[in-house]
C-alpha cells in the first residue's frame, strides 16, 4: 500500500469515528462537549487534531515496540494494548520522543505516558497479563527462576529495555484497547512483515516467539515456510515457534508455556535451512 493510499485510508477511518462521536451530544457546565475517547484524543476535539494525523501515519508505519533489534530473544505479537485512561495521542507523542529505529525503552515509554504501574518499586509492579506467560517461557528456557517475584523483577528491569536482552514487537504499529475493538490493523502490514523478516535475517536472534493463532499466515511469512502450531524450528541460527496468544483461553495454563520452553531447549523438532 502506498503512503498516499494508507493516509487516505486512515483519514477515512478517523472521519467516520469523528462523525459517530459528533452524533452523540454531551454537555458540561451548560456547554456541549465532544468525547474523544473513541478517537484516542484529549477533550475537546479541536484543530490540533490535524497535527497528529501525519504522526499517526508515521507511527502506523514505523512503531514496532520495545527493546533492541540486536537482542537475542524476540517476541512478536499482533498489536500493543492500551489502558482505559491512555490515549493514542499520548502514546504517539511518547514514541516520537523516545524511539530509535522504531523501538523505544519499555520503562521510559510508560513513564513518559504517566503509567508507573509496570516499573515501580512499591507497591510491587503490576504484571502485564500478556507479558507474564512470555516471560515465564523465557525464564524457563534460560533455566532462571520464574516465580512471580522473579517475573516482576524481569519486567521492571529487563523486559523491552534498551540495555536488556529482548525485542518485543507487534505486527500493527497502532495500539488498541483490545483485539475485539474495531480498527484498521492492515496499514503498512506487507512492508512491516518484510521489515521484520529482514531484521531477523540480519540480526540472527537466538529465539523468536510469535503468538496469536489468527496471525498464522503472517508468522509463516516471517519464517518463510508453514509453521505447525507449538513446534520449534531452527531457521539458520534462530529457533522459532508459533504459540497461542497469552490472553487466549488456555486449559493448560502455565504448563503450556513451560512445555514450549522445553521444546525450545531441545533445539526443535525439525530443522530447516533459511529460505
Amino acid at each position: 500500500m502506498s503512503d498516499r493510499a494508507a493516509s487516505s485510508k486512515l483519514e477515512a477511518l478517523q472521519s467516520e469515528a469523528i462523525k459517530q462521536e459528533l452524533e452523540k451530544p454531551k454537555f458540561e457546565g451548560g456547554h456541549r462537549i465532544w468525547d474523544g475517547v473513541a478517537l484516542g484524543l484529549h477533550l475537546p476535539l479541536n484543530p490540533t487534531r490535524t497535527d497528529i494525523e501525519p504522526a499517526l501515519i508515521e507511527m502506523a508505519r514505523r512503531c514496532y515496540g520495545y527493546g533492541r533489534w540486536d537482542a537475542p530473544y524476540w517476541f512478536i505479537g499482533l498489536e500493543e494494548g492500551m489502558g482505559p485512561s491512555e490515549t493514542i495521542q499520548q502514546r504517539c507523542h511518547a514514541w516520537r520522543q523516545l524511539e530509535t529505529d522504531g523501538l523505544s525503552d519499555c520503562c521510559e515509554f510508560h513513564v513518559q505516558i504517566g503509567d508507573l504501574r509496570l516499573h515501580r518499586e512499591s507497591p510491587p509492579p503490576r504484571l502485564v497479563p500478556t507479558w507474564r506467560p512470555l516471560m515465564l517461557l523465557l525464564m524457563t528456557f534460560l533455566n532462571q527462576p520464574a516465580d512471580k517475584e522473579s517475573l516482576r523483577r524481569y519486567q521492571r528491569f529487563k523486559w523491552g529495555r534498551r540495555d536488556g536482552e529482548t525485542c518485543v514487537i507487534e505486527l500493527s504499529g497502532l495500539p488498541a484497547r483490545g483485539l475485539g475493538v474495531p480498527g484498521d490493523r492492515t496499514l503498512f502490514r506487507r512492508e512491516r512483515i518484510e521489515s521484520i523478516r529482514m531484521k531477523i535475517r540480519g540480526h540472527k536472534p537466538e529465539l523468536v516467539v510469535m503468538y496469536g493463532r489468527n496471525a498464522r499466515r503472517h508468522w509463516d511469512e516471517i519464517a518463510g515456510f508453514s509453521i505447525p502450531d507449538d513446534e520449534a524450528f531452527e531457521v539458520g541460527p534462530t529457533i522459532m515457534i508459533s504459540a497461542v496468544h497469552p490472553a487466549a483461553p488456555n486449559p493448560e495454563g502455565d504448563a503450556y508455556w513451560r512445555k514450549l520452553a522445553t521444546k525450545l531447549k531441545g533445539r526443535c523438532s525439525f530443522k530447516l535451512d533459511s529460505r
